[in-house]
């Protein structure tokens, strides 16, 4: 018997249904696929899968349309809403044997391989069919462990083409992180982070704990008391920075929190969080050490907690940097740009005052030329001599 199938039994026996319960409904002129999910920000949240029908563009006499959903990356096809139906909950089924769904996905884009990684009793796994089962205490243990592998069995050649996917709560799509947060101190600190909901909106969280499906209830109740336990999240991104920034520091997972600051944050999720904070007209200019000696500036943004903020656009994508002034601002920005080799000293970073706003119109008595000066001065001489 395979690992899948010993878990469905040991479920069936404890009491869990096997078959997932899945909604259909209409949204528009469109289907959806409504299923409960455990969400791990702070509360429940309704997953909806989208559903899309497309004319069918091969010939057959009786398919006209197919109608088509994502679930976890992979796109499934069927004639009509009900065969669809039964195809996501045979997936659902296969993702989730415990009804946990995968926490995220490391993938070799060349070679169309990945790996899940599963939450397991406070420790994550991801099941190598036919090689290791690899483990880890934190995520960032877990992709080192699954780099080395990769690297190892062939798959990529460098660590670095190694791509990480999580699952949104709201559609169970695969995406890339929101964020990943890092420390320009602390090497192995790696955090990814997803978008999703909580009872007081839209928030992003720390990818962690994993979605969970709601199944049918247990025939046999589980005593014991429900945990409410959930991830770290925020309103946005530097909200979400500025809250890891303290907690990391009190649970001294990181020696400082000037260094932490978050990577490859996705367009949308900064165009978000830039809406929240205010534009102070002042900015960080630093000469760059390429061969055109670039000159690159940046606003500095005062966010809703009097801090200070910027986003910096490098080859990995948008990273988010956070202090609690503008001096602790240029000297982050400084250690990130001499670390990425942009820079010989991090201390070559500098903060310009704010430009005086041009005036958008001129008064009459200010407005002079040198042919006016001297017609001005030979009309005074005129009436001197009269």
């Amino acid at each position: 018997m395979g690992v899948w199938g010993w878990i469905r039994r040991v479920a069936t026996e404890t009491g869990l249904e096997s078959e997932i319960p899945i909604a259909v409904e209409r949204v528009g002129d469109d289907y959806a696929f409504r299923l409960g999910v455990r969400a791990g920000f702070g509360g429940q949240d309704t997953a909806r899968i989208p559903v899309s029908r497309q004319p069918n563009t091969s010939p057959h006499p009786v398919l006209k349309e197919v109608h088509s959903c994502e679930v976890a990356g992979r796109t499934l096809e069927a004639a009509n809403i009900h065969a669809l139906q039964a195809k996501v909950a045979s997936v659902l089924a296969q993702l989730a044997p415990g009804e946990a769904l995968p926490v995220c996905y490391f993938r070799a884009p060349a070679m169309d391989y990945e790996l899940p990684v599963y939450e397991e009793r406070g420790e994550f796994v991801s099941p190598v069919i036919g090689g290791p089962n690899l483990k880890g205490e934190d995520l960032a243990e877990m992709r080192r462990h699954i780099c080395r592998y990769l690297v190892n069995a062939g798959y990529v050649a460098e660590a670095d083409e190694v791509t990480v996917g999580v699952l949104r709560p709201s559609d169970l799509r695969q995406v890339p992180p929101a964020a990943i947060f890092r420390s320009l101190g602390e090497g192995d600190l790696w955090m990814p982070a997803v978008e999703g909901t909580s009872p007081d909106g839209p928030v992003v969280g720390v990818v962690g704990q994993p979605t969970r499906l709601r199944g049918r209830e247990r025939r046999l109740p589980v005593p014991g008391p429900r945990t409410t336990e959930s991830a770290p999240a925020a309103p946005d991104v530097v909200e979400l920075l500025r809250y890891l920034r303290t907690e990391l520091l009190r649970g001294r997972q990181i020696a400082e929190a000037a260094g932490l600051y978050a990577c490859e944050v996705r367009e949308e999720i900064w165009r978000a969080a830039e809406r929240t904070t205010e534009d102070t007209g002042r900015r960080l200019v630093a000469y760059l050490s390429d061969e055109d000696s670039t000159t690159l500036e940046l606003p500095i943004r005062r966010t809703g907690f009097g801090e200070v903020s910027t986003a910096l656009h490098d080859r990995g994508g948008i990273n988010v940097l956070l202090a609690p002034d503008e001096d602790g601002l240029a000297a982050v920005v400084g250690r990130y740009l001499a670390a990425e080799e942009f820079l010989r000293f991090a201390t070559e970073v500098e903060v310009h005052a704010a430009e005086a706003p041009r005036p958008e119109q001129l008064d009459a008595d200010s407005i002079w030329t040198s042919g006016d000066g001297y017609a001005a001065a030979a009309f005074s001489h005129t009436e001197e001599a009269h």
